[in-house]
């Protein structure tokens, strides 16, 4: 029995460190948006600096689909374990090379594009990890803790954001803002070789059973062919909840400062708490969710955001940093029963297990790419031209509710 704890433990831990560097860069291009943005797309207008910061954030997202497509190809016809290995190695090198970049005011115009460049590469390594590790984890656990099992992939990236927040967070407070904008930012992208390395330990002897079928269809093809009903739907869902996930995680904390009106610091402080309820209800969620049914978990968890996202952000801009940190908090919950029953349902969406990598890559690489990647950039450009601040509520409240009409017609 210790033994089968230990090797299921193993699995966890191998299924999810690739998450966890995932994350951790994206709390960092979160957390450091602003002085990024100043860094490597100078301006007089602060906006059009944050507007180029979330730009490059975005570029690499868009890459995910295109990895997913290449990623979940492999891990369909030739086997997880690669698909898991050769992501790992591609991801990690990006973020640490970051550290390194020259910004616009050493080299001019190369610098931002030399920081795309490093986040496209990312972005397509990212693709595959994500979905990858989803199935891998999913395929290894038992028939009642599929949830609980494809939680972990959330549960390691929360942790990776909890890392990246909170060390930006000691940092800043550590150097002051003034060395943090010359120099202070770059060591956490160093730091992320020690995750990195971590990964490539976990992983170097990945147990993995699956075997590939002879079906010589790609398997992409074989999915919009024949399980076209199962992409659009599952692609709806796991859309809105992603624009709702990075809309929590990177666009909320710069939100507080503009318009709660709270410091960096109390805007940082509450998004690494976030995260680290994140960390804990993901997986609870998932277990209820493997109780009483994904799609009734995800369900409810849509229609109370669509409910409650306006009054909630209202409050938090008026009512200080407590209220501020009371509606943060409960909007992770809502986002981690939205979430957590997501991973499972989209992998066991399909009976045949040589398109399942495929099929979850492309929706959820889409998703939290396309979709996810552009949703920090699309709040600020609402929120800048509409003069309204609670415009990415209106928006948040629009795509729940949209969700909560596509699961209505999901098994319960």
């Amino acid at each position: 029995m210790d033994r089968l704890i230990r090797f299921k433990k193993k699995i966890i831990a191998a299924g999810i460190i690739g998450n966890v560097i995932e994350y951790y860069d994206f709390a960092l291009i979160g957390f450091l948006a602003v002085m990024m943005g100043h860094l490597f797309f100078p301006s007089n207008d602060p906006f059009l600096s944050l507007l180029g910061s979330f730009g490059a954030f975005a570029a690499g997202m868009i890459m995910r689909p295109v990895g997913a497509l290449v990623f979940g190809h492999i891990g369909d016809r030739v086997g997880r374990r690669y698909a898991l290995m050769g992501s790992l190695m591609m991801m990690a090198l990006p973020t640490f090379l970051i550290g390194f970049l020259p910004t616009y005011g050493q080299i001019g115009i190369l610098a931002p594009i030399l920081l795309v460049a490093l986040r496209m590469i990312q972005g397509l390594s990212v693709g595959g990890e994500y979905a990858s590790s989803i199935v891998y984890l999913v395929e290894q656990s038992s028939p009642n803790r599929q949830n609980l099992y494809g939680s972990f992939v959330s549960v390691g990236a929360k942790i990776g954001m909890a890392l990246g927040s909170g060390l930006c967070g000691a940092l800043l407070w550590y150097l002051g803002e003034d060395a943090m904008g010359e120099w202070g930012w770059r060591i956490p992208f160093w730091a992320s070789i020690v995750i990195a390395a971590a990964g490539l330990y976990l992983r170097r002897n990945l147990a993995d059973n699956y075997v590939p079928s002879d079906d010589k269809t790609v398997p992409i093809v074989a999915i919009l062919r024949h399980h076209r009903r199962e992409f659009w739907q599952f692609l709806t869902i796991a859309s809105s909840i992603w624009i709702f996930y990075y809309t929590v995680f990177v666009y909320l904390p710069i939100w507080l400062e503009k318009s709660a009106h709270l410091s960096k610091v109390e805007a940082g402080q509450i998004n690494t708490l976030s995260i680290v309820i994140g960390v804990i209800f993901i997986p609870l969620m998932a277990m209820v969710a493997d109780k009483i049914g994904s799609f009734r978990v995800m369900r409810t968890a849509a229609l109370a955001l669509a409910l409650g996202i306006y009054p909630l952000m209202v409050g938090m801009s008026i009512g200080g940093y407590w209220v501020a940190l009371g509606g943060s908090l409960i909007l992770v919950v809502l986002l981690c029963a939205f979430q957590a029953p997501i991973f499972a349902s989209t992998v066991m969406a399909l009976n045949y297990h040589g398109y399942r990598a495929s099929f979850t890559a492309v929706i959820l690489g889409s998703a939290a790419g396309i979709v996810g990647g552009l949703t920090p950039m699309l709040m600020t450009s609402l929120e800048k031209f509409s003069g309204d601040p609670y415009a990415p509520a209106s928006l948040i409240a629009a795509t729940s509710l949209l969700g909560w009409i596509v699961l209505r017609r999901a098994p319960v």
